[in-house]
């Protein structure tokens, strides 16, 4: 027994000096004699919900809870792993639980702020993030997620005073970097933004590019995060040939197609597992800092990326009979993004609420939905909606796909960038605290021309915004009719 409490105690010392291969091993080794220890089930679970595995990190700590259920701590860590894992509702009856056990647990009372921040509850998550502040002063990733509640419910002084007093203590502390980027991005203080923004990405060995002289250099411009970002920010590829670089986009193979149409000054290759041979190098993202892009500066000049003629012949004969049914408007749907994205809850609209959408007459809808939203197509109310994604390779065939319709509605997924991209007319639901890209308040947007945005009024409020949608859809139709009287 004394042996197997040395290697637990081993283990927690090596957890916390972040030595964190040998405390896993040594937890394991504590499990491997003792199967049902409770500590070593737990912390091995943290350990887990560190390295990002939220599933495995649930399944371990819930086992320990088995064994030792009245620990408010082990329930605080598996609510915040519950959290992670994309599961809101039990995460919360699980920190509630905690918290009825220990209501001053600072790791309980943060978590349970941060899942409600997920859920859209602003004002609940705000009054117990203010809690767990209270009961751990100056904690660093309590006041970042109080800050970010804030900034959510535009209290942008508030919070970056929050962002501030983690950065005085820790001034490399990434997530408040970004935090208050993001922040200041979607007020459109695009120069302070950009600045923070540069915490969120991995450095190459080879030199990064901030704007200087390139003469001829070569230059990778590499995709860091999710496609839409990656189809927005190449637009600045052309820019950096005409800056003088020798230019290679390296992205992964569902765009590969696509960014080819950005013309001979672009070499675009396939990600690899090593990078190809290059002077400098530059996330796609980082591009508008190094271009000093303010709000007025945008370069938005549509299209950027181009349908290929060969699919846009190919899909315009697979499309035949398909789009053209009864001459009406022709308009692709999406209506939920990845489910694995940090905000996809608030982003996705629950296919009931599309009725009003769905009904309007004049209308031919298409789904353009991908995942396993896409499952969800027969439920849809109302109307029959055609699915188009059969027979869709990549992005470069959905771009052919778009040049047959008249009109898009999405939510904030990678496809409202590619229509941008494309110039398409398209409309975009948002929720009530938007990505930092879309700004506040305005209709319209400066980095796309055929846009139109359209915004909860309320937190969760989808109800009012895909009937604002439905109007004013309904009026496009009528306007339609009019002129093919005329």
């Amino acid at each position: 027994m004394a042996t197997l409490l040395d290697a637990l105690d081993a283990a927690v010392n090596h957890h916390m000096a972040g030595h964190t291969d040998e405390a896993a091993r040594l937890y394991r080794l504590v499990l491997s004699v003792e199967p049902a220890q409770p500590g070593a089930l737990h912390l091995l679970g943290v350990l887990q919900a560190q390295a990002g595995n939220s599933p495995a990190a649930v399944r371990g700590i819930a086992r320990a809870l088995r064994v030792r259920p009245e620990s408010a701590q082990a329930r605080a860590h598996l609510g915040g792993a519950q959290h992670s894992a994309g599961r809101p509702e039990e995460a919360e009856a699980t920190l509630r639980r905690a918290l009825a056990l220990d209501p001053g647990l600072g790791d309980a009372l943060d978590a349970l702020g941060a899942t409600l921040h997920g859920l859209a509850r602003y004002p609940e998550a705000r009054r117990w993030l203010h809690r767990a502040a209270a009961a751990r002063p100056g904690h660093p990733q309590t006041l970042v997620n109080l800050g970010t509640v804030l900034r959510d419910q535009r209290r942008f002084a508030e919070a970056e005073a929050c962002f501030d007093a983690v950065l005085a203590r820790h001034p490399g502390h990434a997530d408040a970097h970004l935090a208050r980027a993001v922040g200041r991005l979607v007020q459109g203080d695009l120069a302070a933004g950009w600045e923070g923004f540069e915490h969120r990405w991995r450095r190459f060995a080879t030199p990064p590019w901030a704007g200087e002289p390139l003469e001829g250099r070569r230059i990778l411009l590499h995709v860091e995060q999710g496609y839409g970002d990656a189809i927005q920010f190449v637009r600045y590829a052309p820019l950096v040939a005409q800056a003088g670089g020798r230019v290679m986009v390296e992205t992964d193979r569902a765009l590969f197609r696509l960014f080819q149409s950005l013309g001979p000054p672009v070499q675009v290759l396939e990600r690899g597992p090593e990078p190809p041979p290059h002077d400098l190098h530059c996330p796609l993202m980082s591009l508008p800092r190094a271009f000093g892009t303010r709000l007025e500066t945008i370069p938005n000049g549509v299209p950027y990326l181009v349908v290929d003629e060969g699919d846009r012949q190919r899909w315009q004969a697979r499309l035949a009979g398909v789009t053209d049914e009864d001459g009406g408007l022709r308009v692709g749907l999406v209506w939920a993004g990845n489910p694995r994205h940090r905000n996809d809850r608030n982003r996705s609209i629950p296919p009931a609420l599309l009725r009003p959408l769905l009904a309007v007459e004049g209308v031919r809808f298409f789904s353009l939905q991908t995942g396993d939203a896409r499952g969800a197509l027969p439920a849809l109310p109302g109307q029959d909606v055609a699915d188009l994604t059969d027979g869709v390779r990549d992005f470069a065939d959905t771009a052919a796909i778009l040049a047959h319709l008249d009109l898009l509605v999405t939510v904030d997924t990678a496809m409202v960038h590619l229509a941008g991209a494309l110039g398409v007319p398209a409309w975009l639901l948002l929720p009530h605290a938007p990505d930092w890209r879309w700004l506040l308040d305005r209709a319209d947007s400066p980095w796309y021309p055929t846009l139109r945005l359209f915004r909860q009024p309320r937190p969760g409020d989808w109800a009012t915004a895909t009937a604002t949608v439905a109007a004013v859809l309904r009026a496009a139709v009528q306007r339609r009719a009019g002129r093919s009287r005329g």
